[in-house]
């Protein structure tokens, strides 16, 4: 079992945090819109024919306005924040940096760790298209101190790494077993045959009711439901 990630430490954005695509976009569209505008304005106010090519440079914004569109597809979110140090998930220790946490020691232990890097963005149409998998949260107290930092996952691989790790250390009960920790593991993991094993311990050890249980492990019919009932339950 071996799992690390770069630590990221975020920093307060600065005004108007855009991309270059956003950027391009935005400023492209002012000029649409207030230049012709203003074009107008003054042929209005000073009765006199400006010649066709004085818009041209609405044009050319226009155009950069529909390059946006593409440039925004090979482009990552700001990052707004740097890297130092790294997490790691070992046999019996949680690892920050040189700091040393022994699973037995963490209470009130929670993980987001869902964002990769080059996962698509919510964006539709406009911004940055990928994320740079930074998204990622874990929080814990040790001895009345309560730590929290966010890490960065580079690829769904790192995130199988991490679920398997977690499985691992709350299967095992490096970490001492509290009912919340199982909704670290996600759906897929909850399908290997370890995690289900798990359960049926803690069926029959009566830490947890069996309807819950086979919830958490899933079934695809009523039939199936009854079979593991009978298997796990009597």
């Amino acid at each position: 079992m071996s799992f690390s990630a770069s630590i990221f430490i975020p920093e307060k954005p600065k005004r108007f945090n855009l991309t270059r695509s956003e950027k391009l976009s935005w400023y492209s569209l002012f000029v649409i819109i207030a230049y012709p505008l203003l074009m107008i304005l003054i042929e209005k106010n000073l009765s006199y024919k400006l010649p066709q090519y004085i818009y041209y440079p609405a044009v050319l914004a226009f155009i950069c306005y529909f390059l946006s569109s593409f440039l925004r597809l090979t482009e990552f979110e700001n990052l707004n924040g740097y890297y130092e140090g790294k997490i790691s998930l070992d046999e019996d220790f949680l690892t920050i940096n040189d700091l040393q946490y022994k699973y037995a020691d963490l209470e009130n232990l929670v993980i987001y760790g869902n964002s990769f890097y080059g996962e698509r963005t919510t964006n539709g149409r406009y911004g940055p298209a990928y994320t740079n998998g930074i998204a990622n949260l874990i929080s814990f107290t040790c001895k009345e101190a309560k730590i929290e930092l966010n890490f960065q996952l580079n690829s769904e691989s790192h995130i199988d790494k991490l679920q398997a790790a977690l499985l691992h250390i709350i299967i095992t009960e490096k970490i001492p077993y509290q009912r919340n920790y199982l909704n670290l593991i996600n759906k897929e993991h909850r399908s290997f045959m370890l995690f289900e094993l798990f359960i049926a311990k803690l069926i029959k050890e009566k830490r947890i009711e069996c309807t819950e249980g086979l919830l958490l492990i899933g079934y695809d019919s009523d039939k199936e439901a009854k079979e593991m009932r009978a298997k796990y339950c009597c």
